[in-house]
């Protein structure tokens, strides 16, 4: 999945010259949390409603949302990502610089998109498989070469689909986990083919949309 796949086209921007009072009545007619600062086309910072917060702590008392322009309270610098990058790249940047929302530029820098938090929880849901209907199973593993072509051939073998498969290992560890989410609520017989072939059934749980 890439970016161009779950973010808002053509978002909302502001001028660095906006007052933050025209700013806050963006965000309040539009519910946004965050809006990208745009000038010539290009993105030049972000700015959200904590920045508008936190800021006014620091002036005087006044005319603040008035007087106080939008270059002055924003994220200059802010890290964007490309519309063809994997959404993983969008989730990376979002987390490691501490943002609401990251802009999406193309070739030329120019702003096309934006992807909120709100964006990578429905993506994260949708991957997990958590709007199919069916049965997770997390099973213990060991950390070895074709462990996931044995587990999928199980699944195969008892004529069940698989909705979503991921795997969680921790740092120099010699075991995780690997979760299924399967297309059935009758999976019974499935629990007890991975016991049999000696697999640690941790967790089976179904899932109704």
């Amino acid at each position: 999945m890439f970016v161009r796949d779950i973010m808002t086209h053509n978002p909302v921007s502001i001028s660095p010259e906006a007052t933050l009072r025209e700013l806050l009545s963006v965000m309040t007619d539009k519910t946004f949390e965050a809006i990208p600062v745009k000038k010539n086309g290009k993105v030049v910072g972000i700015v959200t409603d904590w920045d508008v917060v936190v800021n006014y702590s620091n002036r005087e008392a006044g005319n603040y949302l008035d007087s106080t322009r939008v270059k002055d309270v924003m994220t200059s610098n802010v890290a964007t990502v490309s519309p063809d990058e994997i959404v993983e790249m969008a989730a990376y940047h979002m987390y490691f610089h501490d943002l609401d929302a990251i802009p999406v530029v193309d070739e030329k820098d120019n702003l096309v998109g934006i992807v909120t938090q709100s964006d990578l929880f429905r993506t994260f849901v949708t991957l997990m498989g958590l709007r199919t209907r069916g049965t997770r199973i997390t099973l213990d593993v060991p950390d070895k070469v074709g462990i996931l072509a044995e587990i999928t051939r199980i699944v195969k073998d008892a004529g069940i689909s698989i909705a979503s498969l991921s795997t969680y290992t921790p740092p120099e560890k010699k075991r995780g986990n690997v979760i299924l989410r399967v297309k059935t609520g009758h999976v019974k017989e499935l629990v007890d083919k991975f016991i049999d072939e000696g697999f640690h059934v941790v967790h089976v749980s179904q899932v109704w949309e």
